[in-house]
């Protein structure tokens, strides 16, 4: 008997140990999760494995369709969204399953605050999502295989993202699917979310005739810079060629003029007039803005003048770290936003006695943080010293 209830209580003290503290409002990153087979699982919700624990997630800012009648008012609802049938809702609902559970059948990694998301039975949290680099609930969305609808984040995420940024990429993912007749809107062109697309397609292409830049040219010369336009000084002789009225021969005369100090200066090109340049001056910058101010990244451009000194951070959302702290210490990882934009994140090191009251603090997006600047072993880390 005593050998018994020494082995009881050996086991509810390992699964003491590794059992995950879930501080509500607090980021935490849950690696190499795993989804385990269940009857809750479809396209939105499903049971993870983390560590020895399973706990059921639901995506932050997406629903995907029902894949039953038994909630029929959702299955209406989603009906109206998409304008289809209820039938099909059933059978879209069914392939999102099927891509989610296809998206999942990795590790993945799970970002979560522990918030409720009102499960009926089982208690679910909201959640992102990653595997592989890209989000569940932007693939779910740019494949016709769910609606903007739901739960968004309230505070920057802990990979850098803002709630309103992630929200705009997400429309614009939902807005190129309706244009492509993507998964669910192949059938539901007459949706509410469809109207004025038609309009929307024929004022890009009479904007095109009269030299303004197409919708999907604007997207792809995007991709070069972090401020959504084209860096004429980086940019490869492909991304030039995007811009309305530049092909081969005017993008290889920009490279050779590198570098360009002005936008107006590259009317000194020939063939380059005012007018051809009024198509895609709105479309390109010179050089990148410098990093926003009270940020990781602000301090890490002139880094030789910040470290060992006192620097003051912006604090858009405080997570779990794993790097290990130095003793009387907890670490975290602090990510870094100002007026909305990311600013990347580093590796703070809390005194223990403070710990708590800290991340509770700091659950606040927008807070600002005073620490030392400090080179830890070859990383650049933050440390929240003792008064």
């Amino acid at each position: 008997m005593r050998f018994l209830l020494n082995s009881i209580l050996l086991c509810l003290l390992t699964t003491s140990l590794f059992a995950v503290d879930k501080k509500v409002g607090v980021w935490q990153i849950l690696e190499d999760c795993r989804l385990v087979q269940s009857d809750i699982n479809d396209g939105d919700s499903f049971l993870v494995q983390h560590g020895n624990e399973s706990s059921v997630f639901r995506i932050y800012y997406v629903d995907t369709p029902e894949i039953s009648e038994k909630y029929m008012d959702r299955v209406r609802d989603q009906a109206r969204y998409f304008s289809i049938p209820t039938d099909d809702v059933i059978t879209t609902g069914e392939l999102a399953a099927n891509f989610s559970k296809l998206f999942l059948r990795d590790n993945f990694t799970v970002y979560t605050k522990w918030e409720d998301a009102r499960g009926d039975g089982k208690k679910r949290y909201y959640a992102l999502v990653k595997s592989k680099d890209r989000y569940l609930s932007m693939e779910l969305v740019s494949n016709g295989l769910a609606r903007i609808y739901g739960m968004p984040t309230k505070q920057a995420w802990p990979t850098g993202y803002s709630p309103r940024t992630y929200l705009s990429r997400l429309k614009n993912a939902e807005r190129q699917a309706q244009r492509d007749r993507t998964g669910i809107w192949a059938v539901g062109g007459s949706s509410k979310q469809m109207a004025g697309l038609e309009s929307l397609r024929e004022n890009a292409e009479n904007a095109s005739q009269a030299g303004a830049p197409k919708l999907d040219t604007i997207d792809r010369s995007r991709a070069s810079s972090k401020t959504g336009m084209l860096n004429v000084n980086t940019a490869s002789q492909a991304e030039l060629e995007t811009l309305p009225g530049i092909g081969p021969a005017y993008a290889k005369a920009i490279i050779q003029a590198r570098p360009i100090e002005t936008i107006d200066s590259l009317v000194n090109i020939p063939g380059i007039s005012a007018n051809k340049l009024a198509a895609f001056r709105s479309l390109i910058i010179v050089a990148e803005p410098p990093p926003p101010p009270n940020t990781v990244e602000f301090y890490l451009a002139d880094l030789p003048s910040y470290l060992n000194k006192d620097v003051t951070l912006s604090i858009a959302s405080v997570s779990d770290s794993k790097v290990a702290s130095p003793e009387s210490f907890r670490s975290v990882t602090l990510y870094t936003a100002f007026e909305g934009e990311a600013g990347g994140n580093i590796t703070a090191f809390i005194p223990d006695e403070f710990y708590d009251s800290f991340i509770q603090y700091y659950r606040e997006s927008g807070r600002e943080l005073k620490g030392l600047l400090y080179d830890r072993e070859g990383e650049t880390v933050l440390v929240y010293r003792r008064q």
